[in-house]
């Protein structure tokens, strides 16, 4: 009951996902397993092996608003890293029956889809990493540990292909040198992509409808597994359906969050992903009416007039979820 009221009250604070995804789970404390493949000891050698730097030579524009965007910077934020370390020292290290591996296949994984090509040795030391960062007296060293685990993110290839197929992830059904996309090659043999990154050469292009719906934002903003009702995990997804879905609503979580330039359908979406950090974004999501009135108030007991003012404030929400949200 402890371990369930913590990733519950991790959930609501932070809405950083606890678990696995909403149409599946890990098929173990340690994550997935990935046939035939040698898992990765190294951090370095982890940020290199899966670095799409790559993709900036073709999609430059997209790439640098990744760079500047949350799943960018998916590893290393004080709000990430400060609940992290509260679910590892209050849940995971107070539960007999876990240990701390299992932070790999409820958090990690979305924030770094890389994660289950990672040693178990590596995990511990990414967990040292977290504590460091978060709790050394010491300046330096916090900014060290935290400098570590920025080599690590959501990026391209995590998108693109691992995350790209319904329950893909866990089933590793993406093709590994493979990117996928809302459009396809439209002829295989001239393919779109012939770039060769450090998993090897990327040659094809395959169409994922999955990839534009909603479902594609759950896997990481929904965060409950199948065996808890929809109506009792309130999460970020959870809010969008109840409140906007089910209401009428006809747009999906990219058509605010991933806007194209000047609104133009042939331009491809942006990367950035705005949301309660970008204030000109924020500001078109909630709108405040404030009316005030100067007024005395009157203390019955000190026979005093205090100048008071009083304030009408109508606030109204344009957004697709409940706000304040995660």
């Amino acid at each position: 009951m402890r371990f369930l009221f913590t990733m519950l009250l991790l959930i609501t604070v932070a809405a950083v996902p606890l678990s696995v995804s909403a149409s599946g789970a890990a098929p173990g404390a340690h994550g997935p397993t990935v046939p035939g493949e040698t898992l990765i000891s190294s951090l370095d050698e982890l940020a290199e092996k899966f670095d799409t730097k790559v993709c900036a030579d073709c999609h430059e524009q997209i790439y640098e608003e990744w760079t500047r965007s949350g799943h960018g910077r998916a590893f290393s934020t004080e709000r990430v890293l400060q609940t992290w370390r509260t679910f590892i020292k209050q849940g995971l290290e107070k539960e007999d029956h876990l240990d701390k591996m299992a932070i790999k296949s409820h958090c990690l994984w979305c924030h770094a889809p890389h994660i289950k090509y990672a040693t178990d040795e590596l995990v511990s030391e990414i967990i040292d990493y977290i504590i460091t960062a978060v709790d050394d007296p010491e300046e330096p060293k916090r900014e060290a540990a935290k400098k570590e685990l920025s080599k690590l993110n959501l990026n391209c290839y995590g998108c693109h292909n691992m995350f790209a197929l319904k329950d893909g992830y866990w089933g590793n059904k993406p093709e590994k040198l493979a990117i996928y996309g809302p459009k396809g090659d439209e002829d295989p043999e001239d393919p779109v992509h012939d770039v060769e990154m450090n998993i090897g050469p990327i040659t094809k292009t395959i169409k994922s409808d999955y990839l534009a719906s909603v479902n594609m934002c759950a896997r990481c903003h929904h965060g409950c597994p199948d065996s808890v009702p929809f109506w009792q995990c309130k999460t970020l997804y959870t809010s969008y359906v109840e409140n906007y879905i089910l209401k009428g609503g006809d747009k999906r979580c990219q058509d605010c969050h991933m806007p194209r330039e000047d609104n133009d359908p042939d331009n491809p979406r942006g990367h950035y992903f705005p949301g309660v950090h970008d204030k000109d974004f924020f500001a078109k999501a909630l709108e405040i009416e404030i009316e005030a009135e100067s007024t005395q108030f009157i203390n019955n007991y000190k026979n005093e007039l205090t100048p008071t003012l009083c304030l009408k404030v109508k606030m109204t929400s344009h957004s697709g979820h409940g706000l304040p949200n995660g």
